[in-house]
């Protein structure tokens, strides 16, 4: 479910959004504990961002993790992208919506809640990371 939009004014060659993407999967499975194969990432080009900003991500991510969780994946995400793309951190910008996990499927199945995954039987058996 979650999903990554990474927006730049110039496109980002491919290497680097393979890297990126690998990079946004590992930090926010590494936190939550989400299965690899629901983590996706869109890059945007060309887009018109403020003043002062060269990258901007929006996560859509489910709804329920704690603030601290939203903190730290936050925080993980601006330096981990930051380092690997050599932007400084005033010029990102990350934003998080979150969207309740009833409203999300993958696999034509309803995600559960964040932290109930280990009771929810079709993920056990088709989605381990």
């Amino acid at each position: 479910m979650p999903l990554y939009t990474v927006s730049t004014s110039n496109p980002v060659p491919s290497e680097q959004r393979q890297a990126v993407s690998r990079l946004i999967m590992d930090v926010h499975c590494a936190l939550t504990g989400a299965p690899k194969t629901f983590v996706n990432v869109i890059f945007s080009s060309n887009v018109q961002l403020k003043k002062g900003v060269i990258l901007h991500v929006l996560g859509a991510v489910r709804k329920g993790r704690t603030p601290l969780m939203k903190d730290t994946l936050k925080q993980e995400m601006v330096k981990r992208i930051c380092e690997y793309l050599l932007v400084p951190k005033f010029q990102m910008e990350f934003t998080m919506h979150e969207v309740p996990a009833q409203w999300v499927m993958e696999g034509g199945e309803i995600l559960p809640e964040p932290g109930e995954e280990a009771l929810c039987e079709w993920l056990q058996h088709s989605h381990r990371a």
